[in-house]
């Protein structure tokens, strides 16, 4: 008997369900994150006030786009799946090392049959159909097809797995830390598939510098242009996919205005995931949601979202400025201008294709307001005499960004000054003047002429004066007459 309960005990640390339940525990439905007992609820009207309470998923984060700042978390480092958030990092590679007009991706059997058979989503594609790069991509991170992404990785690393070790190079590269590891380029659950939402804000950060890539991920749908395969025959006609990202459908009722993109996922052990991207008022923030609800993920998004903005403030060169403009005093004024010569400089950006915004939390942004002479300064390119016209350039600033090189601003003026009658003419009238007359010779004027002359008379007067002076004073000497002697 006791052999018997030794040889069943065996049979059960061996059997397939004991194994698979040591290497990869399968969870069999999703159980969906509700707050704890007491917790505060959101109030719309104070997005400025966020506890990790208020967010239901169980890891997020919110992030500046631009510098990474983190601006809220909530386990951001604990170890979670992604499920199709994935994707992302697949397809910035792909759009990093594919030519997306010319390349053709030929689909192999096995990107299909990689794909599981329960409730994985596919595009779908069939063996041996031939499709562009770009479209494969779109129909990834749109449709979320997972046959799509075997595909591309195929294609790029010649295998999954191959494409599963550039994955992971990638995220290394782009710095995320050692709770990143990923073994598919799709998502499919895996218990050696994880990442935390910090990586994936900065995967996702990433990502979206590409233009190709922040364009795809704004869209809810996008044509399929009809393909074939191989020896000829049709694989589809031309069609369209539609995406299930409803924080990007102006229906749904978690819509989100700001909202531009990325990815949805979901499996039974990720439960819905999401990472979102916005922009508000120039500032762009990347945010993660990992096992959320289906709803839920872009509630808390939005609330993410709302608090970072609460957090940082965009203002431009320009903005900083005007809040303190500098004034300056003109000389040769009419004595009739009602400010007296005090004039104030506006501000035009030399290069208005530059993007100088300054992003960053509110303390940063009134440090600039109270040292904005310390991270610019002024060339005077004219002498501060009236006549001004508006609009005259007075001189030129420069700026001093932290990240974003320097830019050039004229100062301009912001109402024109007559001058003083009878005034004499300035340097820059004068320069004018000259340079205006083609005779190389100077113009004949009794102006010029009189002074010089007058000058000269004065100087010959006093030279007779003193000439006569002289020889009236200085009389010849008397000389006697020699007396003849005579030798005897």
């Amino acid at each position: 008997m006791r052999l018997l309960s030794l040889l069943l005990c065996v049979l059960f640390l061996f059997s397939p369900a004991a194994l698979a339940e040591e290497t990869e525990p399968v969870q069999e439905r999703y159980i969906a994150p509700t707050p704890p007992p007491g917790a505060i609820p959101y109030d719309p009207a104070h997005p400025e006030i966020l506890d990790e309470d208020m967010i239901y998923a169980l890891s997020a984060i919110v992030i500046e786009a631009n510098t990474g700042e983190v601006l809220f978390e909530k386990n951001a480092d604990q170890v979670m799946f992604p499920a199709s958030t994935t994707k992302i990092l697949t397809a910035y590679i792909a759009l990093q090392m594919a030519d997306l007009e010319n390349d053709v991706v030929t689909v192999s059997q096995n990107a299909i049959d990689m794909v599981p058979p329960n409730g994985y989503t596919t595009v779908p594609l069939v063996a041996g159909e031939q499709i562009r790069m770009e479209d494969l991509i779109a129909a990834m991170i749109i449709k979320s097809g997972n046959d799509a992404a075997n595909a591309i990785a195929e294609f790029i690393s010649g295998s999954i797995d191959h494409f599963a070790a550039l994955m992971n190079e990638t995220a290394q590269m782009l710095g995320c830390s050692q709770d990143t590891h990923f073994t598919n380029p799709s998502g499919v659950q895996d218990i050696n598939h994880y990442t935390t939402a910090r990586d994936l804000s900065i995967i996702a950060a990433a990502a979206m510098k590409n233009e190709r890539f922040a364009s795809l991920v704004q869209q809810t749908s996008y044509e399929l242009p009809a393909t074939e395969r191989e020896d000829g025959r049709s694989a589809h006609p031309r069609r369209t996919i539609y995406g299930s990202t409803a924080i990007l459908n102006p229906e749904s009722e978690v819509f989100y205005p700001y909202a531009t993109g990325i990815k949805t996922g979901f499996t039974n052990d990720a439960g819905y995931c999401f990472v979102g991207a916005s922009t508000k008022n120039g500032i762009d923030l990347i945010s993660v949601v990992l096992y959320g609800g289906d709803k839920g993920r872009y509630k808390d998004t939005k609330h993410l979202m709302e608090y970072g903005y609460t957090q940082m403030q965009s203002i431009s060169p320009e903005s900083l400025y005007a809040e303190d403009p500098r004034i300056i005093d003109v000389m040769g004024f009419d004595t009739n201008d009602p400010m007296h010569g005090e004039l104030a400089l506006g501000i035009r950006a030399v290069d208005e294709s530059r993007d100088m915004t300054i992003i960053g939390r509110a303390d940063k942004i009134d440090m600039l307001r109270q040292n904005f002479g310390q991270i610019s300064s002024i060339k005077w390119t004219r002498e501060f005499r009236a006549p001004i016209n508006v609009g005259d350039v007075m001189g030129i600033l420069t700026f001093y960004s932290e990240n974003k090189g320097t830019a050039e601003y004229e100062l301009v003026a912001t109402r024109s000054i007559a001058a003083r009658e009878n005034a004499p003419l300035t340097l820059e009238q004068i320069e004018a003047y000259t340079a205006s007359d083609e005779n190389p010779w100077p113009r004949f004027s009794w102006d010029l002429l009189v002074p010089p002359g007058l000058l000269l008379l004065v100087l010959i007067l006093i030279i007779r004066f003193i000439h006569r002076h002289i020889h009236r004073r200085i009389k010849a000497p008397k000389i006697k007459p020699v007396k003849k002697r005579y030798l005897r």
